[in-house]
């Protein structure tokens, strides 16, 4: 069965219903790339899910005649990656999907489309931002970003954002909800009464793919829907974001509305601690609001230092109330209402997950092999190990190949980049060694370990 989502997806800009200014602006800016190369070569739609970002790329791709290049969220998203499937495509004139061989000068172009622009981050994704902002330095295409979170993708490049025209879609309003969901049921066949119209629109929040998803729900298997039908529906708990409960507790002032929005945030009182930690002296100006806000903090933690020393996560009740209407209540005079900030040491953590993986899987293998803990590898193993490789090309191919180690664990033992010409080779060299990640293989290298470092031999 095809999805509603997919199947009524606006063919034309005309059909993205909801965003009219946002839809005007887009087609402004698609407009100025047949006079030429734009100032702004580059657009960030910014906006919640399913408000109709990536339909009105795709559908701007079809209005102009443009063939899409697109990659989102399941493909690889580093350096080259990127590099590969969209700056060369960017940059090069190609063949159109139909064949044609598509002349910049005669106004054939490609559109680039990156969804879900704002996830290029952490190991896995090393350069994927730098490889963007080349990207857009040096096309002749015009490219589109879609983002959820534009503070996501502009806080690790200020380059984007000045290189780029944002545009932002706004929730669709429950009148055009409304029309669009008529429409749709009308096709397909199904008399939908006003209720259950009203019901759906309410219930989605402005995320016209859950509303489509909701009607087709229902309305598969019957030609009629009315009020009762709704009940099969249950509740949709959609998650509140950080920034929204952070402007709650740092802005409003208001203890109730604080506490709701953090109850409605899927975030541990740890990390939401780390947040308000980091946004805290950037957002109260007064010395007396900064100490006070401080003190609900310094409370919380108390309270989360005795869940990790109790297990008792009853504690959490009494740190998400200070965290949230403690520090909402702290403020007495205005508050800063600048750019809330991701935290630094997330932010640090996150980039090094990938180092982190590749170490501790290198410490298991080895540690099975040792018949040792991995933690104790780690911790009194791995830095003599680290030298010992950096001194002696032999030794670090033998053990490439007698613990079979891959990319990310090579690249840390080198303190290489996975894509380094050391790791490759050091790779290739092990391959070339017989038994190859073998216990076979290991239990020779120790023998003649143990024989040459044997002060009888």
């Amino acid at each position: 069965m095809t999805h509603w989502t997919e199947k009524y997806r606006p063919q034309s800009l005309e059909e993205v219903l909801g965003n009219p200014t946002a839809v005007s602006e887009l087609r402004r800016w698609a407009q100025a790339w047949t006079r030429g190369i734009p100032d702004r070569r580059a657009v960030i739609l910014q906006g919640e899910p399913g408000i109709g970002k990536t339909s009105a790329a795709l559908a701007l791709g079809r209005e102009m005649g443009w063939t899409v290049i697109e990659m989102n969220a399941s493909d690889q998203r580093n350096a080259e990656a990127i590099r590969r499937t969209a700056a060369r495509g960017a940059v090069l004139e190609t063949f159109s999907s139909t064949g044609e061989f598509l002349r910049t000068g005669e106004g054939g172009r490609k559109l680039i489309v990156l969804d879900e622009a704002d996830n290029v981050f952490g190991r896995e994704d090393q350069g994927g931002i730098a490889a963007i902002v080349q990207m857009i330095r040096e096309t002749r295409q015009p490219v589109i970003l879609i983002v959820n979170d534009l503070y996501g993708l502009t806080s690790r490049s200020s380059a984007i954002k000045r290189l780029c025209k944002t545009i932002k879609f706004q929730p669709v309003h429950a009148a055009a909800m409304k029309k669009i969901l008529k429409d749709v049921a009308a096709k397909e066949g199904v008399d939908v009464s006003e209720d259950v119209l009203e019901f759906i629109a309410d219930r989605s929040l402005g995320d016209m793919r859950s509303a489509l998803t909701d009607l087709q729900a229902l309305a598969v298997g019957t030609t009629e829907l009315r009020s009762e039908a709704t009940s099969a529906l249950g509740f949709r708990d959609r998650e509140s974001t950080i920034f929204a409960a952070l402007g709650e507790i740092f802005r409003s002032g208001d203890a109730r509305r604080s506490r709701d929005a953090v109850r409605a945030l899927d975030e541990d009182p740890e990390t939401l601690a780390l947040w308000v930690d980091h946004n805290l002296p950037f957002e109260y100006r007064s010395l007396d609001d900064l100490a006070r806000g401080y003190d609900r903090l310094a409370r919380a933690d108390i309270f989360l230092g005795r869940r990790a020393r109790r297990q008792d996560y009853g504690m959490w009740g009494y740190a998400y109330d200070l965290l949230s209407a403690g520090v909402a209540t702290a403020r007495k005079g205005r508050a800063a209402g600048g750019q809330l900030q991701f935290p630094m040491y997330l932010m640090l953590m996150s980039r090094s997950r990938g180092r982190r993986t590749a170490r501790n899987s290198l410490a298991q293998k080895l540690g099975r092999h040792l018949h040792t803990s991995a933690a104790l590898v780690r911790n009194d193993v791995l830095p003599d190990l680290r030298a010992l490789c950096a001194a002696d090309a032999e030794f670090r191919v033998h053990l490439t190949a007698v613990l079979g180690l891959d990319e990310k664990e090579a690249a840390y033992l080198l303190d290489e980049k996975e894509d380094s010409h050391a790791v490759k080779h050091l790779l290739e060299s092990a391959a070339k060694v017989p038994g190859f990640g073998s216990r076979e293989a290991l239990g020779e290298g120790l023998q003649e370990f143990d024989e040459g470092d044997d002060p009888g031999a």
